[in-house]
C-alpha cells in the first residue's frame, strides 16, 4: 500500500471520530483533582489508544466530548536474534458517554534492527543472503522439510541445506531451484529425488504441519515458510582426506522467528503506516467510584501481507506479523484511587492473533500459524501535583495456543520507569526508560535440558554406500554458535494535545446550624434500695431513656447527618429524632452535644444540653411484718416434769426472742425459739410462758408479743393396791407382781 493512500485512511479515521463528538460532560472532575488523564502508547504487546500510562490502561475513561490527540516514540527489544524495534504510535481518541471512549491507532514508523540476524530463521530464506566467513554474502546453512521430485525420494523429513548451496530466487519461492545442496552435479538425479541434474526445484505447497502449510526443500519440517536453523558446522573429510563437504552440529529443526516481524531478512528494516487499530474502553463501575473496573476490546488490521511481492517485501522489513484477516483483542482493565496522590492499575489481556497467509501457484498457502497472546500487566502512578506524574509499570507477554513451533520462544517481561509533566490539564508530554527483564542471555536458557535433534545428509555424488547420513544436534543451555542478546534497554517519548472539559471549581459551603434540641426529661431521679420505699412516690427510675429532638437547618438544604456525643450512657437509633439511653449511670450531670454534618464535617453551630441523676430523698423501709405463735404441752405436765414452750416466726427479717413465764422458771432456752420450764413445786399450777421478739421497725407496727399457757397436775395421792393376811408364797408372789405392774403405769 502506498504511503499517500496509507496517511489518507488515518486522516479520515481520525475525521470520523472527531464528527462523533457531542455536547459537554455535566459531570465534572472537581477542580481539587491533582491526577490528569492522557492515552497510552502501548508496543511491545500492548494497544496503544485508550487512557492510562505508558501501556498500562487505569480506571479512568474520557468524559463526554473529550478528546485526544497522541504521538510518540518507543524503542523496545524483542527476542530470539536481540531485534531492537522503534515505533512512532499515532493515536487518537474522544469521550462518546462518561463511561465509553473510542479510540484509534496507527503506526506511521517502524523500523526494525536484527542485531543476531543468524538467530533468526527468515534470514535463510531463498531472497536472503548473510554474510559468512570464508564464503561472503551468501545464503545461510539451514535445515529444511527434504524436496519432492516425481520419483519415490530416499530422503524423507529433514535435510541439512549447507551455506551457499541455495540460489536466489525472488518470492514466491516454489519453482524456483533448491540448488544442490552443496554436493555437486547430479546430486538430485537417479533415486534421489527424481530431478535431472542441476533442475530440481522449489516444489508445490501442501496443506498440514501444525497449522501451517508445508513448502518442501524450503520451510521446516514443523510446517511453515521458514526453515531450522544451523548455528554451527564441522568439515567432511573423505577417506583420502580430502574435504567433501560440511555437517551440522548445532541446529534446530523447528524455525526460530520473533513474533512482532516473524519475516525480516535484513539487518535494519524500515517501513510506515502498516497497522491500524480501533477500539472501545468502556468503564463499568460509576464515574465517582474510587475503583474503576471495565473492558478495552480492539480489532488490528495490518496494510501488508504476502499475497504479492510487495507485499512480502514489507513484511520482510519488519512492517508487521502481516495476519491476513487481523487481530481481535480484550483486555480487563481495573483501577484503584489509593489516595489522593497514589493509584493503581492491573491489566489482564488476551489476542486472538490470525495466520499469516499468501498466494502461491495452486492456491492460498499458511506462511505461520501466529501464536496467540495472554498479557499482564500492572503499574502505579504518583499525581503529586496536576503537572508532575511519576509512573512505574511492569508487563508481561505469553504465547499462547497452537502455532507453528518456535525453537527459541521467548515469553518477553518489560519493566518501565518514567514520569508524565502535564502541561495543562489537555497537553503535556513524558518520558519513560523501558527495560527487557528476561532478554535471551547465559542466564535466561535453561540448563537443566538436554535438547537433541537428527537431520540427514544427502548422499554425495556417486555415492551409493553409508548414506544418507544422520547427524544428531545435542545441546544444555545456551546452543554452539547461539549469539546471546546484549541490549535490553528502550525508551518512551509521548506527547499529546487535546480538549478536556472544565473542572468543578470548588464551592465554598454554607455550614449547616443546630437550631434547637429538646428532651423529654432533664431529671432522673434514682429508684429507693432494695427493702426500701419511696414514701411519695415519686422515686421510679424504671424508665432512663431520654428522648431526643433536634431542629437544624442547612441554607443549601444539603443532606445532613446527625451527630451527638455524650459524656455517659450511649445513643440509640440515628436522625434528627434518637433515644439516649442513661442506663447503668450513677448520680451525676451528664451532657449531650448535637451537632449537624452537611459535608464539610462538623463546622457549624452545635447545643449542649444537660441531664441529672440524683439519688432519692424520700426513701423508707419497706415493712414486711412476720407471723407470730407460741406452742406449749397438749395437756398437764406432772409436777417437777419439765414443760416446753416454741415460738414460731414465719416471714419477716432475722429476730431476737425474750421469755417470761408466770410461774416457775426457765431452766434453758432464753432468747431462741424454744425454752424449758421448771415445774418443781407448781402442783395445781398453770404456766403461761411469754414471748416477745425483737429487730423489726418500730413504725412497721408489726406484733411483736404472743403467750401459751398450760397446766400442772395436782399432787398424786397414795392409792391403796392390795392387803392380804398371810399366805403361801406363790400367792404373795402373784400379789407382788401386780404391784409392781400398777407401779409401773403411774
Amino acid at each position: 500500500m502506498k504511503l499517500a493512500n496509507k496517511a489518507y485512511i488515518v486522516t479520515l479515521l481520525m475525521l470520523t471520530f472527531v464528527f462523533t463528538a457531542t455536547a459537554q460532560n455535566k459531570n465534572l472532575r472537581p477542580a481539587s483533582d491533582p491526577r490528569n488523564t492522557a492515552p497510552t502508547v502501548g508496543t511491545g504487546g500492548a494497544v496503544g489508544g485508550p487512557t492510562g500510562l505508558f501501556t498500562v490502561y487505569d480506571g479512568d475513561t474520557l468524559r463526554k466530548g473529550e478528546y485526544t490527540f497522541s504521538a510518540a516514540y518507543s524503542n523496545y527489544d524483542r527476542d530470539p536474534g536481540d531485534v531492537d524495534f522503534t515505533s512512532v504510535p499515532l493515536s487518537f481518541q474522544i469521550g462518546v458517554t462518561d463511561y465509553l471512549e473510542l479510540f484509534f491507532e496507527t503506526e506511521a514508523m517502524r523500523g526494525v534492527k536484527v542485531n543476531s540476524r543468524r538467530n533468526l530463521s527468515s534470514n535463510y530464506l531463498p531472497n536472503s543472503r548473510l554474510f559468512i566467513a570464508g564464503l561472503g554474502l551468501t545464503s545461510g546453512p539451514a535445515i529444511v522439510m527434504a524436496p519432492r521430485g516425481p520419483g519415490n525420494p530416499v530422503i524423507q523429513g529433514a535435510v541439512y541445506r549447507p551455506a551457499g548451496s541455495q540460489p536466489f530466487v525472488g518470492f514466491p519461492y516454489v519453482g524456483g531451484s533448491a540448488g544442490n545442496f552443496g554436493l555437486g552435479q547430479g546430486f538430485f538425479s537417479g533415486p534421489q529425488f527424481g530431478y535431472a541434474a542441476n533442475t530440481q526445484a522449489l516444489m508445490s505447497v501442501t496443506a498440514g504441519g501444525n497449522g501451517a502449510s508445508n513448502f518442501p526443500g524450503l520451510g521446516s519440517v514443523y510446517g511453515g515458510i521458514l526453515p531450522g536453523l544451523v548455528l554451527a558446522t564441522t568439515p567432511l573429510f573423505n577417506q583420502a582426506g580430502a574435504p567433501t563437504g560440511d555437517a551440522p552440529t548445532s541446529f534446530t529443526l523447528a524455525a526460530s522467528y520473533v513474533p512482532d516481524a516473524p519475516f525480516i531478512n535484513r539487518g535494519y528494516g524500515e517501513s510506515a503506516f502498516n497497522e491500524f487499530t480501533v477500539g472501545a474502553k468502556w468503564r463499568w463501575t460509576g464515574i465517582n467510584n474510587p475503583i474503576g473496573v471495565g473492558m478495552v476490546a480492539y480489532y488490528k488490521w495490518y496494510a501488508d501481507n504476502a499475497n504479492d511481492a510487495p507485499g512480502f517485501n514489507q513484511l520482510q522489513r519488519g512492517a508487521s506479523a502481516g495476519g491476513n484477516n487481523g487481530d481481535i483483542g480484550v483486555s480487563m482493565f481495573g483501577g484503584a484511587r489509593l489516595a489522593k496522590w497514589a493509584n493503581l492499575s492491573a491489566n489482564v489481556g488476551f489476542l486472538y492473533a490470525s495466520d499469516s497467509k499468501g498466494s502461491f501457484p495452486g492456491g492460498t498457502f499458511t506462511l505461520l500459524d501466529r501464536p496467540n497472546e495472554l498479557t499482564g500487566a500492572i503499574g502505579v502512578d504518583f499525581p503529586v501535583n496536576k503537572y508532575f506524574q511519576p509512573i512505574l509499570e511492569f508487563r508481561s507477554l505469553y504465547y499462547v495456543g497452537g502455532r507453528t513451533p518456535n525453537a527459541f520462544e521467548n515469553h518477553p517481561m518489560d519493566a518501565i520507569a518514567g514520569a508524565r509533566i502535564h502541561v495543562t490539564r489537555y497537553a503535556g508530554f513524558g518520558a519513560a526508560y523501558r527495560y527487557n527483564v528476561n532478554q535471551q542471555n547465559r542466564d535466561s536458557f535453561n540448563d537443566d535440558t538436554t535438547y537433541t535433534s537428527t537431520v540427514a545428509i544427502p548422499c554425495r555424488a556417486g555415492q551409493t554406500v553409508g548414506c544418507p547420513q544422520t547427524v544428531t544436534s545435542s545441546f544444555r543451555g545456551v546452543p554452539n554458535g547461539f549469539q546471546e542478546s546484549s541490549d535490553p534497554h528502550g525508551v518512551i517519548f509521548q506527547a499529546w494535545i487535546g480538549r478536556r472539559n472544565k473542572r468543578a471549581e470548588a464551592v465554598v459551603n454554607q455550614v449547616a446550624n443546630v437550631n434547637s434540641v429538646a428532651l423529654s426529661n432533664t431529671t432522673i431521679t434514682l429508684g429507693c434500695a432494695p427493702g426500701y420505699r419511696s414514701r411519695s412516690g415519686a422515686c421510679n427510675d424504671s424508665n432512663r431513656n431520654v428522648g431526643v429532638a433536634t431542629s437544624a437547618s442547612d441554607p443549601e438544604n444539603d443532606v445532613l447527618t446527625y451527630n451527638y456525643t455524650v459524656s455517659g450512657g450511649r445513643i440509640v437509633g440515628s436522625g434528627a429524632k434518637v433515644d439516649w439511653d442513661l442506663s447503668g449511670a450513677k448520680p451525676g450531670t451528664y451532657t449531650i452535644t448535637t451537632a449537624v454534618n452537611d459535608g464539610c464535617g462538623i463546622c457549624g453551630k452545635t447545643d449542649t444540653r444537660t441531664v441529672t441523676i440524683k439519688e432519692c430523698d424520700d426513701c423508707v423501709k419497706v415493712c414486711d411484718c412476720p407471723e407470730l405463735s407460741v406452742d406449749g404441752p397438749s395437756g398437764t405436765t406432772n409436777p417437777g416434769s419439765p414443760m416446753t414452750f416454741t415460738a414460731n416466726v414465719r416471714g419477716g427479717a432475722d429476730v431476737t426472742y425474750n421469755w417470761t413465764v408466770s410461774a416457775g422458771s426457765i431452766s434453758s432456752g432464753q432468747g431462741s425459739s424454744s425454752i424449758t420450764v421448771d415445774t418443781t413445786g407448781l402442783a395445781g399450777q398453770t404456766v403461761t410462758a411469754t414471748v416477745n421478739i425483737g429487730g423489726l421497725d418500730p413504725n412497721c407496727n408489726c406484733t411483736t408479743t404472743d403467750s401459751e399457757s398450760a397446766g400442772v397436775a395436782t399432787k398424786p395421792q397414795p392409792e391403796l393396791i392390795d392387803e392380804f393376811q398371810k399366805q403361801v408364797d406363790d400367792e404373795v408372789k402373784a400379789r407382788v407382781d401386780n404391784f409392781y405392774i400398777r407401779l409401773n403405769n403411774d
